[in-house]
């Protein structure tokens, strides 16, 4: 825990529950405790000192929690909150979703009875993301059009493979390409520093050609033990396109792995699919000549029932925000649990995104999916690491294998 005092506002219209939260945190450090009874009494508190973090319930008299949430947001409230409350877990989520709808800092929900172990997680938060001083200064990257062609005439522009492991048998089935910027000044970069500007720019299919191609080549490159490996490979609506699917199908080498149903392509975004008969053809298409079509992010934004009817999908990928609940959550489990009974029904395979935790593992496990994708078993790493990754993993897989024996047993 770092010592650094906070200011910490608790709200509840329970002084039984004020004075419980108020003794556990007087023995996480020097923090100073102030009481408010409902979101009135706390909006007159926070117009004479702000607080670092808010401890606020839900139900109340008068100005309740959601209602005191609106207002910190109109206020621009930089500090933290922490939601506390008895309520049902569909109200607990929504509330959540709230405040980062609202643009606050959540750090978590603390359900009723609270413990001291969550109250110190939260708080570590809090002082690692505000407090600690942040050594790295902020990248100002030069993205503009001219620079990016630059970038991709001079291959600046790599994939780095993330493994996908079978549920069933530990082994790795599937490589995801993902795309960095090896800038020349700046080292590696994420996405975050290009995309947008990428696909703004009209430059989305050169940088995804020349991504198929490396990735392809990196493929074709490892190991014996990859011989099977499939590669997955994303495909923004921007690049479904009659001349960009034709350069698709002519590439040899791409055609090859096709055929032995060795390549996927990730349909993201798929709001500008809907009605289109283009998409529908094009992606058809895809489909007859040998490549395997996945629905990303399934269950978010436009990824719905709509593109499982209409479209020759035969993956879906589960957004990451429902893996990371699904294990301590049981309307987000029971979510999966339906999406990986439909794919099933449908006869479409079901990758999971964001599988950090064993419990996250064992639940997915438990739950049918049949690929993980996450940082439990892989971070993306550059295709020459993969040959060092794989005995690592293996000797994980082995020890995750027992604890879940172990936990099913139990």
């Amino acid at each position: 825990m770092i010592d650094t005092s906070m200011n910490i506002l608790i709200v509840d219209d329970h002084a039984f529950v004020r004075r419980a939260l108020a003794t556990m945190i007087s023995q996480l450090g020097t923090h100073q405790i102030t009481h408010a009874s409902d979101g009135d009494d706390a909006m007159r508190i926070i117009a004479t000192a702000t607080p670092d973090i808010i401890i606020c319930d839900l139900a109340m008299p008068n100005m309740d929690g959601l209602a005191l949430l609106r207002e910190l947001s109109t206020q621009q409230f930089a500090g933290s909150v922490i939601l506390s409350s008895a309520s049902d877990a569909s109200l607990l989520r929504a509330a959540a979703n709230l405040v980062t709808a609202f643009g606050l800092n959540l750090l978590g929900v603390l359900p009723k009875p609270s413990s001291q172990q969550q109250l110190t997680h939260f708080f570590n938060q809090h002082q690692q993301r505000y407090i600690q001083p942040n050594k790295t200064p902020q990248l100002i990257v030069d993205n503009s059009k001219a620079q990016l062609q630059k970038a991709l005439d001079n291959t600046q522009f790599i994939p780095v493979l993330q493994p996908q492991i079978a549920f069933s048998s530990g082994e790795c089935v599937g490589l995801e390409a993902l795309c960095r910027w090896q800038h020349p000044e700046h080292g590696m970069l994420s996405p975050y520093f290009f995309i947008e500007q990428i696909e703004q720019a009209g430059l989305m299919a050169q940088l995804t050609l020349s991504i198929i191609a490396q990735s392809v080549q990196a493929l074709q490159a490892l190991p014996a033990e990859f011989a099977n490996t499939t590669l997955s490979i994303n495909l923004t609506p921007s690049c479904l396109t009659s001349d960009m699917v034709n350069t698709i199908l002519a590439d040899h080498a791409l055609m090859t792995l096709a055929k032995q149903k060795r390549i996927s392509l990730e349909i993201t975004e798929q709001t500008e699919l809907l009605s289109d008969s283009l998409s529908l053809e094009l992606l058809s298409r895809l489909r007859m000549n040998g490549f395997n079509l996945s629905v990303d992010d399934f269950g978010t934004g436009y990824s719905s029932l709509q593109q499982l009817s209409q479209y020759p999908f035969n993956e879906i990928k589960l957004d990451r925000s429902f893996v990371s609940q699904a294990s301590s959550d049981a309307q987000s489990a029971a979510i999966v649990d339906m999406a990986i009974q439909l794919a099933n029904k449908l006869h479409m395979k079901v990758v999971v995104e964001g599988v950090e935790t064993h419990a996250q593992w064992l639940c997915m496990q438990q739950l049918g999916a049949d690929i993980c994708q996450g940082f439990l078993s892989a971070k993306p790493m550059e295709p020459h690491k993969l040959a060092a990754w794989l005995p690592l993993w293996q000797a994980s897989y082995n020890v995750i294998k027992a604890q879940s024996s172990e936990a099913l047993r139990a």
